[in-house]
């Protein structure tokens, strides 16, 4: 509502600013209230104008708000990433590996990474969200810190990326299937380092209004919240054909 008013008093002000010049014009006579009622009865024959606004703004706002956070989204050097520093695109995904919606999204980012591994460059941030109700997302989150630790992130991301259950004792079979030192990987997974890393994602994602949920990737100065591939394809090859 505050924003539906605002928008709708900068038309307010833009019109009866314009009246104004046309009264110190001698062109009308109309009084204040009088304008005010041209105004508010344009507006209900045009609520598009306001819809249009509003969506604007958001736009904006939205921009804003990834801009201003840009340095914590691309320049952490605890992030893991795969692709050049180069390279022609960048790619945020903020995800939870207990998300239905990012086990969707993950083969067309896999698929991505190897078609383009020169032009794309992605940044993998860990977001449990759902912890609280899996009670294994931060637990499989750290297994995967950990296992960048020995090279062997991308083998672990989507592996958890394909399981459906990942009890604590599931993750460690997979970390022992994926060739990880047991005993380093253990150690690691109760670093201070990587619970400390993964809760200053969660506080970056709070500083994302547009962030209500995972996958959420960020591509250059566009977002897409969801398991949109389509969109996300369009604007990755308009970043590329660029």
């Amino acid at each position: 509502m505050k924003l539906f008013l605002t928008s709708a008093l900068s038309l307010g002000i833009f019109a009866l600013s314009g009246c104004a010049q046309a009264q110190q014009n001698g062109t009308t006579d109309l009084d204040t209230s009088q304008i005010e009622a041209i105004v508010k009865n344009y507006l209900l024959e045009n609520p598009e104008i306001i819809r249009d606004a509003l969506i604007e703004l958001e736009a904006k706002q939205d921009r804003e708000s990834l801009a201003a956070v840009s340095d914590a989204l691309h320049k952490d050097p605890r992030d893991v990433v795969i692709g050049p520093k180069d390279a022609k695109i960048t790619i945020v995904e903020f995800f939870d590996y207990n998300c239905g919606f990012c086990k969707q999204s993950t083969q067309w980012l896999k698929d991505v990474i190897e078609e383009h591994p020169k032009d794309v460059r992605v940044i993998f941030k860990e977001l449990p969200i759902l912890d609280g109700r899996s009670k294994t997302s931060r637990n499989a989150a750290k297994a995967a810190l950990a296992a960048s630790r020995q090279g062997k992130y991308s083998t672990m991301h989507f592996s958890l990326m394909a399981e459906r259950s990942l009890t604590p004792e599931r993750v460690r079979k997979i970390a022992e299937k994926a060739g990880l030192d047991m005993k380093k990987f253990e150690k690691d997974m109760q670093d201070p380092e990587i619970e400390r890393q993964i809760d200053d994602t969660i506080l970056l994602a709070q500083r994302i209004p547009a962030l209500t949920g995972t996958p959420f990737f960020v591509v250059g100065d566009e977002f897409v919240s969801g398991a949109n591939t389509d969109k996300l394809q369009r604007i990755l090859d308009k970043a590329l054909d660029s």
